[in-house]
């Protein structure tokens, strides 16, 4: 296996393990009232626990996982990771999901043409072309034109856009200044921000930090903070490995595992039209894994 094909398939690793956490929510926010900075809280608690073990046993129990050789860009891109989750909460607090899922898969076109401007990869125009056909794919899975809401807010528009935006950006400054970083510690650093971030808002709102202790749902926590940190850094080793206009198409995977997802678990039957998207994003990505060499 080429290192490009490694990158691919650690990209299809990242955004499945992403679709897991993906249903783990799903199960916590139905049946339970979470305040979401203390859901953010305590899943950070769970992903950071994560990672610290699976760091420890990789590195053989050393302490050189909280080492980095670059923490300047280690801390740009945790701001922009945590940004990527304030904006997401902004988002889908003033959108509806399918309307903030579009805007969101704006991410894999604004990550190949930061790529592009920032002299990192040559525009391979067939990649550019079989992204965005990935994309059309997401809007007819989504039915984009049958919209139940009108006058969505400004504010909501601008959220969705900063996910994308953040989350290409999170993802190029890996690839350009953190090549040789280890991930789990850049993982780890990002999470403490977000932590800290998340204290902070307790402080100024005086909003209890309390959960439940409930054992399913912490038992559903721990398993949201693993699926996250696994899908961390599988996200991080595939920008490092592969071209960002191979690898960033596999995010348009996350539907797929929804559609899957739906069907198996909560028995919601796929629309001819979410079929079609599927299609056409499994097209999509196998003709760019085809022409990846």
């Amino acid at each position: 296996m080429s290192l490009l094909q490694k990158g691919i398939f650690l990209s299809f690793l990242a955004y499945t393990s992403f679709a897991f956490m993906d249903v783990v929510n799903k199960f916590l926010f139905s049946s339970i009232d979470i305040s979401f900075f203390s859901y953010m809280f305590w899943l950070d608690s769970a992903i950071l626990a994560a990672l610290i073990i699976i760091g420890l046993f990789t590195s053989k129990l050393s302490l050189a996982i909280f080492k980095t050789k670059n923490w300047q860009w280690v801390f740009v891109r945790s701001i922009f990771s945590v940004g990527n989750t304030l904006c997401s909460l902004v988002a889908i607090s003033h959108l509806p999901f399918h309307i903030f899922y579009s805007l969101a898969f704006m991410q894999p076109i604004i990550a190949t043409l930061l790529s592009i401007i920032l002299f990192i990869e040559k525009p391979n125009l067939k990649k550019i072309a079989l992204i965005i056909f990935g994309f059309i794919g997401v809007m007819i899975s989504i039915q984009i034109w049958d919209l139940e809401h009108s006058g969505f807010a400004v504010i909501g528009l601008l959220g969705g856009f900063g996910v994308a935006i953040t989350g290409a950006f999170s993802g190029i400054v890996v690839k350009k200044y953190l090549p040789n970083e280890n991930t789990i510690t850049i993982a780890i650093y990002n999470i403490l921000l977000s932590i800290l971030v998340a204290i902070a808002y307790f402080g100024w709102s005086g909003e209890s930090i309390y959960l439940t202790n409930n054992i399913n749902t912490i038992s559903l926590i721990a398993a949201g903070g693993i699926f996250c940190a696994m899908g961390m850094i599988f996200f991080m080793m595939s920008y490092q490995r592969g071209a960002v206009q191979s690898i960033v198409s596999m995010q348009y995977i996350q539907i797929i595992w929804g559609v899957l997802f739906g069907f198996i678990l909560f028995a919601v039957v796929p629309s001819i039209f979410a079929i079609i998207g599927v299609a056409i994003i499994m097209t999509a990505n196998y003709i760019n894994i085809k022409i990846s060499k």
